[in-house]
């Protein structure tokens, strides 16, 4: 098995967290010592769908770094930058988020009105961290030995040339 094809799982898996995340429970704002859920919002709702742009950008990245060999260091690094993007959206959109309380609107009619993460949180964080993974082993297979990178091919034209010189000379 190939190393991009190796690479193509944990992005496919990323693709499906990132989804999953866009439509699971970011946070729920609960009160009182019973913990009523007064609110609750959706990762997707929270920050505008984005992580489905990077999921989708992510599918067309695997793919292409699936059918042509040459543009598997592209797409590689296409995915880790994905995967920050979809780290930070997580760290510096969602997860304020699911730490508020004293800010929450419902803290004005609500004592103990309190903010926790739902499971999408987490789903963000695992998904951009698994295209980081898939994006630096792309980056590897595309730098690897027989990986067709411009040493090797100047190494090849240089031999054959030398060989060339060497039969024109007998």
């Amino acid at each position: 098995m190939s190393l991009r094809r190796l690479a193509a799982a944990p992005a496919a898996v990323a693709v499906a967290l990132l989804v999953a995340a866009e439509f699971s429970t970011i946070f729920e704002v609960t009160v009182g010592s019973l913990e009523v859920v007064k609110r609750s919002s959706t990762g997707g709702a929270n920050h505008g769908y984005a992580l489905l742009v990077v999921a989708l950008l992510a599918v067309g990245m695997t793919l292409l770094a699936l059918r042509r060999a040459a543009a598997a260091r592209v797409a590689g690094l296409s995915l880790a930058v994905l995967g920050a993007v979809a780290l930070a959206v997580a760290v510096l959109v969602d997860l304020p988020d699911t730490r508020g309380s004293g800010r929450l609107p419902e803290s004005l009619a609500y004592e103990g009105a309190r903010a926790r993460a739902g499971v999408a949180l987490v789903l963000e964080l695992a998904g951009g961290a698994l295209l980081l993974a898939a994006g630096a082993l792309l980056v590897g297979a595309a730098s690897g030995p027989g990986s067709g990178s411009g040493r090797a091919r100047l190494g090849d034209s240089a031999a054959s040339g030398a060989a060339r010189a060497r039969d024109r000379r007998h």
